[in-house]
């Protein structure tokens, strides 16, 4: 019969009941009743076949539900993963979201603090690295026994050997010439040790003096695991501080020969103020005596006497100039501005040709003898050069009293002249001589030196000597 649903055979198979069918006899006919359950098949088929696609749905829901709710669960552990993998491949700047579940979200801060430590920890590190190994100090790292574990190529170029010839190698026994034994007990008994002065022989045969310093390394449970040994050339520092030393000596050479000469200068204007010139004076007295008398009676001896009295005044003159030059007289009685002043107004008579002028601030009259013969001395030079070489018109010269930039009283003593100029080189020349010597001078006084020039623009002289010390209060 036919259904609208027809099940399968084998459905029909495993419902349909194994029932004989019925004979019954009626007359000349007999009825055959047949068991054909087929429509209540079909209506389970349709029951069980709904069950089964409910059963399938519920099945498929639940499966997506439990896939996306999975998904949703170990989302965060997949990020944690690929966050791991990523520092397993050198990338510290991963970081992890926050997340909805509490302890994903603080697991993931827990490990972002620990990729940001990591990676402070690790630039840090390379920072330390490239400072150690672009550093101009020799820095070794030493295990307890003194051998060489890491070096720098500072420690290669110092040493004079390749690093492939130092590692291992106890680094007291290379042969250091000073300290020797002082060393090998730092470097094995791990000592600490600070600028201890040594030298080492380098290959090529040249001594380099060293500075010796060692701090220890300790491990996370403060045992000692070796040392840190830095080593630092001082070879130069120790040339330039011979070199500053000798200068030094040579200075204060200079400055008492300048005081000798002085003093000799001083006793040589004493002697001929006190012998040369009262012997003069004597003579020129004898002279005029001599021609006054004779002067109607005898003609020659009037003429002798005459000349006498001129050569005996032109000698005085002349001796008064050295006397002058040697030690000027009114810097022991009136002081650097009047002295100055005189100087400057010989200078003015002997060249009218030029115009001198003077600028001298009121209050350095209270220099001691040393800061006044030099400020003297430098005038001198520097005008004697003007008048000599420059064919200038006009000398300018100002002595100041000034405060420099950290408030402390400086001499600032300056000669400008609109000359010829000059090229400015090593001092060969007997002018570069003269400025050679005014530069000691401001040296030896603690102070500087400045010359300007250059050809049709004259010079300019400037020397700055501090006062503090140097002047009397």
């Amino acid at each position: 019969e036919y259904i609208d649903t027809q099940p399968p055979e084998w459905f029909i198979d495993l419902l349909l009941p194994k029932v004989n069918p019925l004979s019954k006899q009626f007359g000349e006919g007999r009825m055959v009743i047949y068991a054909a359950p087929i429509h209540e098949i079909g209506e389970r088929w349709i029951d069980i076949r709904s069950i089964f696609a409910l059963g399938f749905g519920i099945f498929v829901f639940v499966g997506l539900f439990l896939y996306w709710g999975v998904d949703w669960l170990i989302r965060p552990l997949q990020r944690l993963l690929d966050a791991l993998a990523g520092f397993e491949r050198g990338d510290l700047h991963i970081r992890l979201p926050e997340f909805s579940l509490a302890e994903m979200d603080q697991i993931g801060q827990t490990f972002n603090r620990m990729g940001q430590a990591l990676e402070q920890s690790i630039e840090q590190n390379r920072r330390l690295a490239v400072l150690v190994q672009q550093s101009g100090d020799a820095i070794l790292s030493l295990d307890r026994a003194g051998n060489i574990l890491l070096c720098n190529p500072a420690s290669e170029q110092l040493l004079g050997q390749p690093a492939s010839n130092l590692l291992g190698r106890k680094l007291a026994n290379l042969g250091f010439s000073d300290n020797q034994q002082q060393i090998t007990e730092v470097l094995e008994n791990c000592s600490v040790v600070e600028n201890l002065e040594t030298s080492f022989p380098q290959p090529k045969g040249n001594t380099v003096s060293i500075l010796l310093s060692t701090v220890r390394l300790m491990d996370t449970d403060k045992t000692i695991s070796g040392v840190i040994c830095t080593l630092r050339d001082i070879t130069d520092h120790k040339e330039a501080e011979a070199a500053a030393n000798q200068l030094r000596e040579t200075r204060l050479l200079a400055q008492h020969m300048s005081e000798v000469q002085e003093a000799e200068r001083r006793h040589l204007a004493r002697e001929l103020h006190d012998e040369l010139g009262q012997c003069l004076t004597a003579i020129k007295t004898d002279a005029v005596l001599i021609r006054n008398r004779t002067e109607q009676t005898e003609p020659k001896a009037f003429t002798s006497a005459q000349a006498i009295i001129d050569v005996a005044s032109h000698i005085y003159d002349v001796v008064h100039n050295m006397i002058t030059y040697l030690r000027p007289s009114p810097l022991d009685d009136l002081g650097l501005i009047a002295t100055l002043e005189e100087s400057i107004s010989a200078w003015q008579l002997r060249q009218p040709d030029i115009d001198f002028k003077l600028h001298v601030s009121a209050d350095l009259d209270n220099l001691n003898e040393m800061m006044n013969m030099t400020v003297f001395r430098v005038v001198q030079e520097s005008i004697t050069n003007a008048v000599r070489h420059a064919d200038a018109s006009e000398i300018a010269i100002s002595v100041t009293n000034e405060h420099d930039s950290g408030g402390q009283d400086q001499l600032v003593l300056n000669i400008r002249d609109n000359g010829k100029g000059m090229v400015i080189d090593d001092f060969h020349s007997d002018v570069d001589f003269g400025l050679l010597g005014m530069r000691e001078r401001a040296h030896s006084m603690g102070g500087e030196f400045k010359l300007e020039s250059a050809l049709g623009e004259g010079v300019s002289i400037c020397i700055t000597i501090p006062l503090g010390a140097d002047k009397i209060v």
